[in-house]
């Protein structure tokens, strides 16, 4: 990780860039009598951001949704212009403070407005599961998109996409194996969460995808459940597939490499991942790699 040089930045200037932003943003959106919640979790690398940009929104169903983070807001940074001179690892790691005080501006401000907003959650803050009851005492109707994968997978998918943004220049960072593992023992909580709130207001829903080596790299829905809440508080669980459930996501994250084919595809992985590595060793100096399968007995 790069030293860190005095990067300061002022209230004023946070909310200078939360009123540039949302001056667009928030242009057309209208509250609706039920306000909604989009959520897309998962942990880093999983392909939750993949799943909204590519699958969700062009679905034409979320137009009326306010959008708490995007790239470029950090680019409202005041040292913005000196940080880049850096690259895009080094802007990304020093506005993080920044970018994550605007997102919280403007989610209190839509939140508060009771616009439709889309949040993502990669499990790395606790904070995310005491949100959801709030989120229901205001009204709000949860459609959380959980996209599971194990811990082996979420790493090299991580550094594979820090590595493609080094060669796109796009904004990105690498995560660490221990940021893994805090968002591994945050899930629980925050996932189950949500589950909580969509049992609260009627017409909410989970749906839980599956990522992973080989056919799984394009992602495979395993389950869904939307929840139906009559006048007297009668909850009704349907789905046209198998209904969610915390096991279901249990399973699949707990679900470690170890056939040789699985075995064999994540070496590969993370054997290009490092070959790569040399062209970006600048920028990459700080990067943990390792071969994330656990080892067996003659191989």
């Amino acid at each position: 990780m790069s030293a860190a040089p005095n990067y300061s930045y002022t209230p004023a200037q946070v909310t200078a860039a939360f009123t540039e932003i949302t001056a667009t943003l928030f242009t057309g959106i209208t509250a609706e009598a039920t306000p909604k919640m989009l959520v897309v979790a998962g942990l880093q690398g999983s392909g939750k951001t993949y799943l909204l940009e590519k699958n969700l929104l062009p679905s034409n169903r979320y137009a009326n949704y306010v959008r708490l983070y995007l790239p470029d807001y950090r680019k409202k940074h005041p040292q913005y212009a000196e940080m880049i001179t850096l690259g895009v690892l080094h802007a990304y790691e020093h506005t993080e403070a920044f970018v994550r005080e605007v997102s919280a501006k403007i989610f209190a401000e839509a939140f508060t407005r009771k616009y439709n907003i889309i949040m993502e959650c990669a499990f790395d803050s606790i904070d995310f599961a005491a949100f959801p009851p709030k989120a229901t005492a205001a009204g709000y109707q949860f459609e959380t998109h959980i996209v599971a994968c194990n811990q082996e997978f979420a790493h090299a998918s991580s550094i594979k996409r820090a590595l493609k943004s080094l060669e796109k220049q796009e904004m990105e960072r690498f995560v660490m194996v221990s940021m893994l593992d805090a968002s591994m023992s945050n899930a629980q909580a925050i996932i189950l969460a949500f589950e909580t709130a969509a049992k609260e207001v009627s017409g909410s829903q989970i749906t839980l995808y599956e990522r992973g080596l080989g056919a799984l790299k394009e992602r495979t829905l395993r389950a869904q459940s939307t929840y139906t809440k009559a006048a007297d508080g009668t909850l009704t669980i349907s789905g046209t597939t198998a209904l969610y459930t915390y096991s279901a996501y249990g399973k699949i994250i707990d679900n470690h490499i170890y056939t040789m084919s699985d075995r064999d595809e994540m070496i590969k992985e993370c054997h290009l991942a490092l070959l790569k590595t040399q062209t970006y060793a600048e920028h990459a100096d700080s990067m943990t790699i390792r071969t994330p399968i656990p080892p067996t007995s003659g191989h």
